[in-house]
């Protein structure tokens, strides 16, 4: 751990002490910060998201910055022009006086300046150790998405006063942005429906581009600019996730109390700051439900079902609600693979999977019970309900299925048959898996007698038999 922090520590001080002298004393400062953010970014990537569970390398990382952050300062000479990209060095109410006159900068212009960077090394400081706190309360959450937004907005006012805020989420098909306050579990009706484009406006260039907006910029051109202004919402920043070559999403900010273009040190870290912030927490959730995923369909493993199935049930028995559970199978998979058609084989789980996933409601759960078949828990239905809204279903699957050009294998067809029964409305309420176990017995029932689908509309009815 020793020789990963020093190993690059010592190359970037150096450069920095050179590139100060070279600057000047403000400059140096403003290099400074940015290398000292540099560092730390650096070490993170290679020890890992570790680091910051270890408190005296946290602390050595702290110190290691601010060293940084002065020997830029310390190597700058004093006839060296002031920079006013380092906030807060300029804020609004300062921008309408006139510029100070070169004379004017003495050495309490540049003790206020190291002070005022001081506060904004200490508040990255702060921001860091609440994310660590905040992703030890809630890595485990369903969907921390939300209040991941409300966490951004917080660490924006204290870096930069940024207020009006709104982070987006890229959706998998890249091309919609979704607010982070639209739950994926719980979608808030207000939210859902502002979706914006990925590729039109300046947020569409922003994310495309991976550049940042900032108003008052004038390397950004007249037509970012025109992109800008014709958004229906004022937008005074805008930067995108990004994680490589990936985007992840893009941040908005409506009002800021700091100039922007005579701030861009600082809005450039702080956009490294919480682009660092979301891409560990997309990997926390991406290595959480890579346990649970099954990697042919995208789907709930049979372990995972069972955990989120058996916390829905006990939900649903307590609020006196019935519960269905269907179990699809796909007949002539193993002929696939048996004919060496793998390939096939997996595309069909997709697509069935797809055609699953399309047509299931948000409280409901679906899951991949084994190689062919797939197990769906409907809430707030019985078994009659549920075998109506399964035969929909199982018709649109067999239209998929059909398709015997694509997935016939020696001659044989692609069958689709389902198992269905219900927890009933007794005071006996069956636990999961009984449930499960009966409608296994049903999909076996509907292949011996040939029929699409077989179920019982009580399957606390069988449980007493």
């Amino acid at each position: 751990m020793t020789l990963t922090l020093l190993l690059p520590w010592f190359p970037i001080l150096l450069a920095v002490g050179v590139g100060g002298r070279l600057l000047g004393r403000s400059r140096g400062f403003a290099l400074g910060l940015v290398c000292g953010m540099f560092w730390i970014v650096l070490v993170q990537a290679t020890a890992g998201t570790g680091v910051w569970r270890q408190p005296w390398v946290v602390v050595t990382m702290l110190i290691g910055a601010a060293a940084i952050f002065l020997i830029g300062g310390w190597a700058g000479s004093a006839e060296g022009g002031p920079l006013d990209d380092l906030a807060p060095i300029r804020t609004r109410s300062a921008s309408d006086g006139s510029r100070p006159r070169a004379g004017a900068w003495g050495s309490d212009s540049t003790e206020r300046s190291s002070d005022e960077t001081t506060i904004a090394l200490d508040r990255f400081a702060t921001v860091i150790q609440q994310f660590d706190d905040w992703l030890v309360e809630h890595r485990d959450d369903a969907d921390p998405w939300p209040l991941f937004g409300e966490f951004i907005r917080g660490a924006l006012y204290q870096c930069c006063k940024a207020t009006h805020v709104k982070p987006f989420r890229l959706l998998s098909e890249g091309e919609e942005l979704t607010p982070l306050q639209s739950s994926r579990l719980e979608p808030d009706p207000f939210t859902e429906g502002r979706r914006v484009s990925a590729r039109q406006g300046i947020l569409g260039h922003v994310v495309t581009s991976g550049r940042s907006y900032v108003e008052g910029d004038r390397t950004q051109g007249e037509l970012i600019e025109q992109l800008a202004q014709a958004c229906p919402e004022p937008i005074v920043w805008c930067f995108a996730i990004t994680q490589g070559t990936q985007r992840l999403g893009a941040v908005t900010a409506g009002q800021l109390d700091i100039v922007p273009a005579d701030n861009l040190a600082l809005l450039r870290a702080v956009e490294q700051l919480v682009s660092q912030c979301w891409c560990l927490l997309a990997e926390t959730v991406h290595s959480r439900t890579a346990g649970q995923d099954d990697p042919g369909s995208g789907l709930y493993n049979r372990t995972a079902f069972l955990q989120v199935a058996e916390q829905s049930l006990r939900e649903s028995y307590a609020q006196g609600e019935p519960v269905a559970i269907a179990v699809i199978v796909v007949e002539g998979m193993r002929e696939l693979n048996d004919a060496g058609r793998w390939e096939v084989a997996d595309e069909l789980v997709r697509e069935v999977a797809d055609s699953l996933r399309r047509k299931i409601r948000m409280d409901d759960r679906l899951g991949r019970f084994d190689g062919s078949r797939f197990i769906w828990l409907l809430r707030r239905v019985d078994a009659e309900l549920a075998s109506l809204i399964v035969k929909q279903v199982i018709s649109r699957l067999t239209t998929l299925c059909g398709d015997r050009s694509r997935w016939s294998a020696s001659g044989g067809a692609i069958t689709v048959r389902c198992g269905v029964v219900g927890s009933g409305t007794g005071s006996r309420n069956p636990d999961l898996r009984t449930l499960v176990s009966h409608a296994l017995v049903q999909s076996r029932r509907a292949r011996l007698e040939h029929v699409t689908i077989a179920g019982e509309l009580d399957a606390a009815e069988m449980s007493k038999r």
